[in-house]
């Protein structure tokens, strides 16, 4: 059962994120800013963290950009209000593996602690094999099924683990930032759903796939298909990810880390993209997106 460490100086904040962490089971302890978080963790290794942005003393990006140094093998999550955009690009930028908007914590919480957690077993597993895997090309074919999506995010972890390719925390960032893609491919590319102004939670996503593979006149929509590659060479780790359908590409996302970034839920997957990728290429046209990250020896 994962230990997760919420961070927030608001007692309220706090109690409302506990609250939806113990519904899913998980064990929580709690620190009221950035120094005693890190104390905490000096004493008792958590596999994730969940912080808020603004405290006394140390911050959220702070305390973050100080997790890189002294534990970065635990993945951070940023709480924020709407309207601290910038400061929500700043952690992600910092190392961040994913950020929450306080009005989303029930909607997202429970989904993303799951998924990061994940990853970052996978991860942690697949360091033994560091070294083991030359680096090489791996193809994958996925239907409609989301299920799917994080246990394959999840080899793609290990994998990048086992060749000993970029940062751990990197990895965990670019799986959440693939795993979101996958997901938009699917749910607005293959299956045309139009986007929405507030995210959705993983059980209506689950609902929306079920009700549309129940629709005999959505079966050409249901068996479109998503591909992706990894390619790592020496210089780069490559991620390619496409799509069949024409729905609404994420090209068309407010701009990262703007107010209507907050407002379309492309604009929290555009910001995890663009803020851990060196380049990001989006060809609409042929429903492609091609994430980059360079590797340094």
């Amino acid at each position: 059962m994962p230990n997760i460490l919420v961070v927030d100086d608001s007692a309220t904040q706090i109690a409302l994120i506990t609250s939806v962490l113990h519904q899913q089971g998980l064990r929580v302890r709690t620190a009221s800013n950035g120094l005693e978080a890190l104390a905490s963790l000096r004493e008792h290794t958590p596999d994730l963290v969940i912080t808020d942005m603004q405290m006394p003393e140390m911050n959220g990006v702070e305390l973050i950009r100080a997790m890189r140094t002294e534990c970065s093998l635990v993945p951070a999550v940023l709480v924020t209000a709407f309207g601290n955009e910038d400061l929500a690009a700043e952690a992600l930028g910092v190392g961040a593996a994913n950020y929450i908007s306080k009005d989303h914590v029930g909607i997202l919480l429970p989904d993303i602690v799951n998924r990061i957690t994940a990853f970052a077993q996978a991860n942690a597993q697949s360091l033994y094999l560091k070294g083991a895997l030359t680096p090489t090309t791996f193809d994958f074919v996925l239907d409609c099924s989301i299920e799917r999506i994080t246990p394959l995010v999840s080899l793609i972890v290990r994998l990048l683990a086992a060749m000993n390719v970029l940062h751990t925390s990197d990895r965990i960032r670019i799986a959440e930032a693939l795993d979101y893609l996958i997901t938009h491919s699917i749910i607005h590319g293959n299956f045309e759903q139009p986007v929405r102004s507030t995210p959705m939670s993983i059980d209506y996503t689950r609902a929306l796939v079920a009700e549309k593979l129940e629709d005999e006149s959505l079966r050409s929509m249901a068996e479109r298909i998503v591909t992706v590659q990894l390619a790592v060479t020496d210089r780069e780790a490559r991620l390619v990810v496409v799509h069949e359908g024409s729905g609404q590409s994420i090209h068309h996302a407010p701009m990262p880390g703007t107010p209507q970034s907050f407002s379309d839920e492309r604009g929290r997957g555009m910001l995890l993209l663009t803020s851990v990728m060196d380049e990001v290429f989006i060809d609409s046209a042929s429903r492609k997106v091609t994430l980059v990250k360079y590797i340094s020896r």
